[in-house]
C-alpha cells in the first residue's frame, strides 16, 4: 500500500477545503458538477418512482450545513410515504472506486475510512438513514427529529467484506422516519455530500493498540457493567462473565472472556447499560478531569479509532431475531451511527468502529468517566436474548511510534523441586503481556496468566507446572 498511500496524498494536494483541514482525505464524489452519479434504488418501496426526486442543490451561505465541501451537493426529496425504503444509490466512478477497492485490500489496521456527510432535515420525530456497502448496513440517525443537523457516517474499510474485486462501486441508502405532518405529504428534503476516503496514518506511523476493557480481571469480571436508568428506562439486563469455550468461539475476541449480557422481555428501544473507562487510555487522551479549553480539540483525535466486539445471537426456530439494532452513548452525544445485524440465521460477531474525532462531547460528571452507554432494540423473542461485547480498544495511527520488538523468549530455568518455571522474554516499555499454555500441539492455548506488565526491555514471570505435567508448551501475546 505505499504506493496507493503516494497517490492518495498527491491527490490531496489538488484538493482546497476548509472541511479537509483536520484530514488526509481525498474527494470520491461532492457533486459540483452534476448529479449524475444518483439514481433512484432499485429494491423497490413505496416511495419509488414518484416520491423520490433529485436536484443539484448550491450553497445559500457559509453557514449552509448542507453543503460540507465545495457549494455543491445532493438533494434528495421524500414525500408520500413514511417507512423504510432503499430510496438512492451512488454509483461512484471509475477512479473513485478503484481508489476504494484499493484502500479495502490493505492490510493495515483502521487506516482507510469511507466518510460521507448527510444533512437530515427538520419536522420529523425521528429519522434514520442506513447504508448498504458489501455487508454494511449500518444506519445513521438524525441528532434531532425535530431540528435535524448533519452527521457523518464512518465505514472503516478494513472491517467490510463482499465488496467486488473490481468495478464499479455502489453505495445504498434507505430512509425510515416518523414526520410529524399528519397526513404525511411531504416532501422532506435531505442532503449528502462530501463521500471521501480518507487515510488516518500519519507519516511513518505505527499503529498502536492498547486494550482498554478485556473483561478478564477476576476481581471486575463484568468491567463495571451498570443498569442506565437516568432515560426513564426500566432495567432488563443482567451482566456476567463469559469464559470462551472453544477456540473457534467468536463471542470471545481477546483473551479468555467477554462480557455477556442477558436481557428479558420485548425488544423495545430501550437504554440499558454504562460501561466505565476511567483510569485507562481513553480517559488520557481524553482528559475529561481537566477544564473543557485544555482538552484535545477534535482535530487532535482523529489519530485515535475506539473498536470494540458485539456478537448477535443465532435465531430461533421463528427466524426471531429477524432485525437487531444497536447504538451507543457518550451520556453528552450519540456515537453518529448505530450497527443493524446483518443477515444470516447464525449468529456473528461484528465491530463498532469509531474515530474519537466524530463524538464531540463526552460527559465529565458520571462516576468512572468517560462513560459508554449501550442501547439496543430487536424483534427478539418475548422471552429475551443474549449480546457479547469484547475487546474495547484504541488504536493510534497518527503517532511515529518506536518500532516494537518481537517477542522473544531469551532465557528459561526450571526447578524440579518446586515445579517452577521462569520465562523471560524480550519487551516493549509500557505494554501489558499474557502467557498461555497448551499440553499439546496442535491444541487450543488457554490464559496461564494475564495483565503482565512489563518490566521494560526484559520481562519475566514464573508460573507453576501442575503434578503429573509431562509435556506443556508456553507462548506469550502482548496485550
Amino acid at each position: 500500500m505505499k504506493t496507493s498511500s503516494y497517490l492518495l496524498v498527491s491527490a490531496l494536494s489538488l484538493v482546497s477545503s476548509m472541511t479537509l483541514a483536520t484530514e488526509n482525505a481525498v474527494i470520491l464524489e461532492d457533486f459540483e458538477e452534476n448529479i449524475d452519479s444518483v439514481m433512484q434504488g432499485n429494491w423497490g418501496g413505496s416511495r419509488i418512482p414518484d416520491g423520490v426526486i433529485f436536484q443539484q442543490y448550491a450553497k445559500t451561505s457559509d453557514e449552509d450545513i448542507n453543503v460540507t465541501h465545495g457549494s455543491k451537493s445532493l438533494q434528495v426529496d421524500l414525500s408520500l410515504s413514511e417507512g423504510w425504503v432503499h430510496d438512492f444509490m451512488i454509483t461512484l466512478s471509475e477512479e473513485a472506486s478503484a481508489k476504494v477497492l484499493e484502500a479495502a485490500k490493505s492490510t493495515d489496521v483502521a487506516r482507510f475510512i469511507l466518510r460521507y456527510d448527510l444533512a437530515f432535515p427538520p419536522g420529523t420525530s425521528w429519522m434514520n438513514s442506513q447504508v448498504f456497502l458489501g455487508d454494511v448496513n449500518d444506519q445513521l440517525d438524525t441528532p434531532s427529529g425535530a431540528n435535524g443537523g448533519m452527521r457523518t457516517m464512518s465505514i472503516a474499510l478494513d472491517l467490510v467484506k463482499g465488496l467486488p474485486e473490481e468495478g464499479l462501486v455502489i453505495i445504498r441508502f434507505a430512509e425510515n422516519f416518523d414526520a410529524t405532518e399528519d397526513p404525511f405529504v411531504g416532501p422532506l428534503s435531505l442532503f449528502v455530500d462530501n463521500i471521501r476516503l480518507v487515510d488516518t496514518y500519519a507519516p511513518g506511523a505505527t499503529p498502536v493498540t492498547t486494550v482498554l476493557q478485556g473483561f478478564e480481571d477476576a476481581n471486575n469480571p463484568t468491567g463495571g457493567a451498570a443498569d442506565f436508568t437516568g432515560w426513564g428506562g426500566t432495567p432488563r439486563t443482567t451482566y456476567s462473565q463469559y469464559a470462551k469455550e472453544s477456540p473457534e468461539d467468536i463471542r470471545v475476541t481477546e483473551g479468555d472472556h467477554a462480557l455477556k449480557v442477558d436481557f428479558t422481555g420485548p425488544g423495545s428501544w430501550n437504554a440499558d447499560f454504562t460501561l466505565p473507562f476511567a483510569n485507562t487510555k481513553l480517559a488520557e487522551i481524553l482528559k475529561l478531569d481537566l477544564p473543557a479549553e485544555e482538552r484535545p480539540a477534535l482535530a487532535d483525535l482523529a489519530r485515535y479509532t475506539l473498536r470494540f466486539d458485539v456478537t448477535y445471537p443465532d435465531r430461533d426456530e421463528n427466524g426471531l431475531p429477524g432485525w437487531e439494532v444497536t447504538s451507543y452513548h457518550t451520556l453528552s452525544t450519540g456515537f453518529p451511527f448505530s450497527q443493524a445485524r446483518r443477515d444470516g440465521a447464525t449468529g456473528f460477531q461484528q465491530t463498532v468502529s469509531i474515530t474519537l474525532d466524530q463524538l464531540s462531547a463526552w460527559s465529565d460528571t458520571t462516576e468512572g468517566a468517560p462513560v459508554i452507554m449501550f442501547i439496543a432494540q430487536a424483534n427478539w423473542p418475548d422471552a429475551g436474548s443474549t449480546l457479547y461485547y469484547d475487546n474495547f480498544r484504541l488504536i493510534d495511527t497518527g503517532g511515529a511510534s518506536t518500532p516494537s520488538i518481537p517477542i522473544k523468549i531469551t532465557q528459561y530455568q526450571y526447578d524440579a523441586t518446586t515445579s517452577k518455571l521462569t520465562l523471560q522474554w524480550d519487551s516493549n516499555a509500557g505494554k501489558v503481556y499474557t502467557v498461555e499454555s497448551t499440553s499439546a500441539l496442535p491444541g487450543g492455548f488457554t490464559s496461564a496468566a494475564s495483565g503482565i506488565a512489563s518490566g521494560g526491555t526484559t520481562t519475566t514471570y514464573t508460573a507453576t507446572i501442575p503434578v503429573g505435567t509431562t509435556t506443556i508448551y508456553y507462548r506469550i501475546r502482548e496485550q
